[in-house]
């Protein structure tokens, strides 16, 4: 018994050693769960931007492949009508080519000035009204 009595302060400085021991690694594995539901909750924040990102992102890349696609198609129809305007004026420069109007000017001058005239009119009717579709495209 006496022996017993000689242990309980032993036993006492170890139990409260082991008490302070808990309570210390205790309050460290509870400052690293909180540490982690703090990590969590900035991740998952940071998540719900990164899709709210990659949405904005989604969007706007098909709003500049469509923007692309009739940019494409414009281009297209321009190219077309160019190619057209061109063979017209090469089928004109042919007629002009083919007949000595300067001649044919001299000797009857009455005949071919109204139609030169009401000719170019044409032409500079025709490229106002393309001046105007081209303003008007961009």
């Amino acid at each position: 018994m006496f022996g017993m009595i000689k242990m309980l302060p032993i036993l006492i400085i170890l139990a409260v050693a082991g008490w302070g021991y808990h309570t210390v690694t205790l309050g460290k594995a509870e400052k690293q769960i909180a540490q982690l539901e703090s990590n969590n909750v900035i991740l998952k924040t940071n998540q719900i931007q990164m899709e709210q990102a990659l949405e904005t992102e989604k969007k706007s890349r098909e709003r500049a492949e469509n923007n692309l696609q009739n940019q494409l198609k414009a281009v297209g129809e321009l190219t077309e009508k160019s190619n057209q305007l061109k063979a017209e004026r090469d089928e004109y420069l042919s007629i002009f080519k083919r007949h000595d109007m300067t001649r044919l000017a001299r000797a009857k001058p009455g005949l071919i000035e109204p139609r030169i005239n009401k000719g170019t009119a044409a032409v500079f009717r025709s490229i106002e009204t393309d001046s105007k579709e081209i303003e008007n495209a961009e």
